[in-house]
C-alpha cells in the first residue's frame, strides 16, 4: 500500500509543476495545454521515477528476512486448507520451516494468550472468527490494514470480514473459510417418503415419527463436543419472541438467560422439544444419543441409518465422498411457520500476534496473501466449503454447496450468535452440556439454564 501511495504522490507533484509552469509561460491564453516536447519530457521523467520506485521495492524485497511460519491454534494435524497455504510459501520462501504447537479445541485460546504475553508468540495464531476479539479487545493482534495488499482485502466476504474488525477500521484478522451449523437430510429418504423440507418442530416431529416405524433414526449429532449445532434452534426464536437481536445479545452475555425470564423461557422451551425428541427415540442411537462421537453421528447419516444431520456445513468435506445419495440442507425449523429460522456463522480466521518480530510478520503476511490466492480459495472449494473470497470464479462447485452458498448469502445467517462466544467455559458448557445434562437427567431444564446464567455473570464480571 505505501508504495502505491509514494506513486501516486510523485505523480500528482509533477502534475503541480507542470501547471504552475504552463499558468507562468502562458498567462495570456490561460490554461494552455502542454506541448508535445514537454509532454514526452514529462512522461520520460514518470517513466524514470517508476524504474527507479521499482528497483526500490525490488531490492527492498530481497533484503527481506523471513522467520519460521509457526501457526498456533492448529494443532499438530492441521487440515489440508492450512497444510496447503504454508506449502505454498515454503515453495516461494524455501528458508522458512513450518511448526504446529500442539493445540487443544478447548484450551488453544488460552494457549495462544499466555504464548502471546509471555513475549515468545507465534507467527500467526488461528481462532474462531466470532470470538478473535477476545484477543484483539486486549491489544494481541496486529492491524493487518496496511500489510496486505489491498485487491486482496477488497475481495473478502464482507459477512466474514465484519467480525475481524475494530471500532476504527482496523482489521485484526483475516478469514480463510467460514462455516454455519445446518442441518443435511438424505434426499433418497426423504423422496421414498414423500417427505418436504420441514418449516416447523412438528413438521419435523412428523417426519421422525413415520420413520422410526421402520426403525430409521429421525436425527444424529456430535453431541459428544459439538451440540451447539443443535442449540441454533433457539436463534430465530429468541429474536421473534423477545425482540430483534436478542439472540445476539445472549451470545455476548448482555441477556439473562436465567429460569422466568423471557430469554430463559424461550431456551427452555427448545430444550423440551429437543428432550421430547430424544425421549421419543428418534435421536441416534437412542439411549446413547446425547454422548454421540462426530465419527458416530457422520457414519449413521451415510449409513442411511437416520434421516437427518444437526451440523456444521463444513462437514460436507467429510459427507459427501462418504455417502452414495444425494445430500440436501435445511436451516432448523421454528416452532411457528410464521418465525424465521436463523444461523451463526463461524469464519476460521488468522491473525498476527501484536508483539510479533518483524521477521514473523514478513512470513505471517506471506502466509496470508498466499491463504486470499485463487489457488488457495479453489482448494476450499473443492473440499466443499464456503471460500471467503469473493472476486474468483471457481470451478468444480457442487451442487451441493452451491445449495450451501446461496443460504449463506441471506440475511438468515449472522456471525456472533453462538454464545460460545461468550467464555471458554460457557464455550463448553454449551458444547457439552446444553442438551445433554437435562436429556441424561444430569440437570433439569431449570438447573441447566441456572449453570447457564451463572457461566454468563462469571464472564461479564471478568
Amino acid at each position: 500500500m505505501m508504495r502505491k501511495k509514494i506513486l501516486t504522490v510523485t505523480a500528482a507533484v509533477m502534475i503541480a509543476a507542470l501547471a504552475l509552469t504552463g499558468c507562468g509561460d502562458n498567462k495570456s491564453e490561460g490554461n494552455a495545454a502542454p506541448t508535445e516536447e514537454a509532454s514526452q519530457e514529462t512522461d520520460a521523467a514518470e517513466e524514470e521515477s517508476s524504474e527507479e520506485e521499482n528497483q526500490e521495492v525490488k531490492e527492498s524485497e530481497e533484503d527481506r528476512v523471513y522467520g519460521k511460519l509457526t501457526i498456533g491454534g492448529v494443532g499438530a494435524n492441521p487440515d489440508s486448507y492450512i497444510a496447503n497455504v504454508a506449502d505454498m510459501v515454503t515453495r516461494e520462501h524455501p528458508e522458512v520451516e513450518v511448526e504446529y504447537p500442539p493445540s487443544e479445541t478447548n484450551t488453544r485460546e488460552q494457549v495462544l494468550k499466555t504464548a502471546i504475553s509471555a513475549g515468545d508468540p507465534p507467527t500467526l495464531g488461528y481462532y474462531w472468527g466470532t470470538r478473535v476479539n477476545s484477543f484483539y479487545d486486549n491489544g494481541m493482534c496486529l492491524d493487518l490494514a496496511d500489510l496486505i495488499n489491498p485487491d486482496l482485502l477488497a475481495g473478502i466476504n464482507q459477512q466474514m470480514l465484519e467480525p475481524c474488525k475494530g471500532d476504527n477500521g482496523e482489521i485484526y484478522a483475516l478469514p480463510l473459510k467460514c462455516v454455519y451449523h445446518t442441518c443435511y437430510y438424505n434426499k433418497d429418504i426423504f423422496d421414498k417418503y414423500g417427505f418436504e423440507e420441514p418449516r416447523t418442530w412438528d413438521d419435523m416431529t412428523e417426519i421422525f415419527k413415520r420413520l422410526k416405524e421402520d426403525d430409521i433414526f429421525g436425527f444424529s449429532t456430535n453431541s459428544a463436543s459439538m451440540q451447539d449445532c443443535l442449540y441454533g434452534i433457539t436463534y430465530g426464536e429468541l429474536d421473534a419472541k423477545v425482540g430483534s437481536g436478542t439472540a445476539y445479545g445472549v451470545a455476548n452475555g448482555e441477556v439473562s438467560v436465567a429460569p422466568g425470564t423471557d430469554a430463559g423461557n424461550v431456551i427452555a422451551d427448545c430444550i423440551k422439544q429437543v428432550q421430547e425428541w430424544y425421549e421419543a427415540g428418534y435421536w441416534y442411537p437412542g439411549d446413547g444419543g446425547i454422548n454421540c462421537t462426530p465419527d458416530d453421528a457422520n457414519a449413521a447419516f451415510a449409513q442411511g441409518r437416520c434421516a437427518v444431520i444437526f451440523n456444521f456445513s463444513g462437514s460436507l468435506s467429510t459427507l459427501v465422498p462418504a455417502c452414495d445419495f444425494e445430500i440436501g440442507t435445511f436451516l432448523k425449523p421454528t416452532s411457528d411457520e410464521s418465525i424465521e429460522p436463523m444461523e451463526n456463522t463461524e469464519p476460521d480466521v488468522f491473525f498476527i500476534p501484536a508483539n510479533a518480530t518483524q521477521e514473523q510478520i514478513n512470513t505471517g503476511v506471506a502466509f496470508l496473501e498466499a491463504m486470499l490466492s485463487k489457488e488457495s480459495q479453489q482448494a476450499v472449494v473443492e473440499g466443499n466449503q464456503i471460500p471467503s473470497m469473493t472476486i474468483y470464479e471457481y470451478s468444480a462447485v457442487s451442487p451441493i454447496l452451491e445449495e450451501v452458498i446461496d443460504i449463506f448469502n441471506t440475511s438468515k445467517i449472522v456471525a456472533g450468535l453462538n454464545p460460545t462466544r461468550t467464555s471458554s467455559e460457557m464455550q463448553t458448557f454449551v458444547k457439552q452440556q446444553i442438551f445433554a445434562a437435562p436429556c441424561g437427567g444430569q440437570m433439569t431444564i431449570d438447573q441447566t439454564l441456572e449453570e447457564m446464567e451463572r457461566i454468563r455473570l462469571a464472564s461479564v464480571s471478568q
